[in-house]
């Protein structure tokens, strides 16, 4: 697992995969994006590399700044995020959420 980590933090993911962790994500509930957003979101703000000075990071700011991150897409675009800057982080607390959260954990790996 620690080489497909390092390999995510290297390259991201492809379009089919992100599609298809787009689409998981859109299976969990409201109170799951409640949870797990805020903690998803301090991952992508406080990671090693800085915050992400790039479109995803631009999308990830502006619906912060609409009180939009807990919604389908505001998770889409933070775990989009934390795949590249610490998925390590982001599997941890999917993982120790929420059912919704731990299958939505389950779902990512299987793509990746």
């Amino acid at each position: 697992m620690e080489i497909l980590f390092q390999k995510l933090k290297e390259q991201g993911i492809n379009d089919e995969q992100r599609t298809k962790i787009y689409s998981y994500a859109t299976k969990v509930t409201k109170n799951t994006l409640d949870e797990v957003c805020p903690f998803l979101l301090r991952i992508a703000l406080e990671s090693e590399k800085g915050p992400l000075k790039n479109t995803l990071g631009q999308v990830i700011f502006h619906l912060q700044k609409n009180d939009r991150i807990n919604t389908v897409i505001g998770l889409q675009k933070l775990v989009d995020a934390c795949l590249i800057v610490n998925p390590e982080e982001m599997f941890n607390i999917l993982q120790t959420s929420d059912d919704d959260a731990k299958n939505l954990a389950e779902n990512i790996k299987s793509v990746l």
